[in-house]
C-alpha cells in the first residue's frame, strides 16, 4: 500500500451538503484525491448499514465507524471492540430511570431497546431516506456483540449524569435529541492511530476534516486537522486551517490549499 496520505473526513455538516448527500463537486475531488496516491477515509459514529448510500455516491471504502469502535480499509473489516453486556445492563437502567431508551449498533444492524421521543427524533433527525425506526429488540445484547450504542434525550443534563455513574463509557452528544456512547478511549481520533497501525502506515501525513465537537479528537489525532467553515466554536479552535462552508467548497478549497489535488 503505496498511499502518500491518509485523509479522514467527517460526514454532516462535512463531506454532506445539505440535502446529505456528496455533491458533484465533492465527488469529483474525491476522485483526483485517489488518483493522486491519497486514501480517503470517512470518520463517522453511523454503522456500514446507515451508510450505503454515502458509500455509493463517495465511492469511498475505507471507513472508521461508530466513533472508532470498528475500522474497514477497502471493504474489509481491520479492526473491531465491543462492550460488555454487563455495562450495557447498567445503562439502560440509568437510562429508564431518566425516561430514556438506547439503541444497540453492529456494524449492519441497530435495534433499540424501547420506544422514546428522543430516539424517534434521532432517527428523524439523520434519517435522509425515510425509512421506518430500526425494530425494537430489549435483549439484543445478551446475545450479540454490540460495538456502540446510543440514548435518545434531548436533555442536555443527562450527559453528565451518564458519564459520571458509568466511568467504563464514552458519552459524547452528537444532536439535539442523542447522546453517542463508546468505550471509554475509543473515539474518532483513536480509530486514526489504529489505521495508521494496522497498515503500518505511521510514516505518511495524515489530514482530517470536521465541524463538530465529535470531531475533535479526529482534528487533534491528524498533522493537519482542517475545520470547515460551519464548525462549531471549540472545532475552529484546534484546527490548523479553516476551510470554506460545507456546502460550499469547502472539502476542494482545503485538498487544493495543503496540495492534495
Amino acid at each position: 500500500m503505496n498511499y502518500k496520505g491518509l485523509v479522514f473526513f467527517d460526514l454532516d455538516g462535512t463531506l454532506l451538503n445539505k440535502q446529505s448527500q456528496i455533491s458533484p463537486d465533492n465527488k469529483l475531488a474525491l476522485q483526483e484525491l485517489r488518483a493522486n496516491g491519497y486514501l480517503p477515509i470517512i470518520a463517522t459514529g453511523r454503522s456500514i448499514k446507515e451508510l450505503k448510500g454515502v458509500l455509493k455516491q463517495s465511492g469511498i471504502t475505507s471507513v472508521i465507524m461508530m466513533n472508532g469502535m470498528s475500522i474497514y480499509i477497502e471493504g474489509k473489516e481491520v479492526f473491531t471492540q465491543t462492550i460488555d453486556s454487563d455495562t450495557i445492563d447498567k445503562l439502560l437502567g440509568l437510562a429508564r430511570s431518566l425516561g430514556d431508551e438506547i439503541a444497540y449498533y453492529t456494524p449492519f444492524d441497530i435495534y433499540l431497546s424501547g420506544d422514546c421521543q428522543g430516539l424517534r427524533d434521532h432517527f428523524t433527525y439523520f434519517n435522509e431516506e425515510h425509512e421506518e425506526l430500526p425494530p425494537i429488540n430489549e435483549n439484543f445484547y445478551l446475545d450479540n456483540p454490540v460495538n456502540m450504542l446510543l440514548v435518545g434525550s434531548a436533555d442536555k443534563s443527562h450527559d453528565a449524569i451518564y458519564q459520571e455513574a458509568i466511568s467504563q463509557l464514552h458519552f459524547f452528544r452528537n444532536s439535539p435529541y442523542s447522546i453517542d456512547v463508546t468505550k471509554a478511549g475509543s473515539d474518532k481520533g483513536t480509530g486514526i492511530n489504529t489505521v495508521k497501525d494496522v497498515l503500518n502506515l505511521q510514516h505518511i501525513p495524515t489530514y482530517a476534516f470536521g465541524d463538530g465537537k465529535n470531531d475533535i479528537p479526529l482534528l487533534l489525532a491528524a498533522d493537519y486537522a482542517i475545520a470547515m467553515e460551519n464548525a462549531v466554536d471549540d472545532v475552529l479552535e484546534v484546527a490548523d486551517f479553516i476551510t470554506h462552508h460545507h456546502d460550499q467548497d469547502g472539502i476542494r478549497h482545503a485538498l487544493q490549499h495543503y496540495h492534495l489535488i
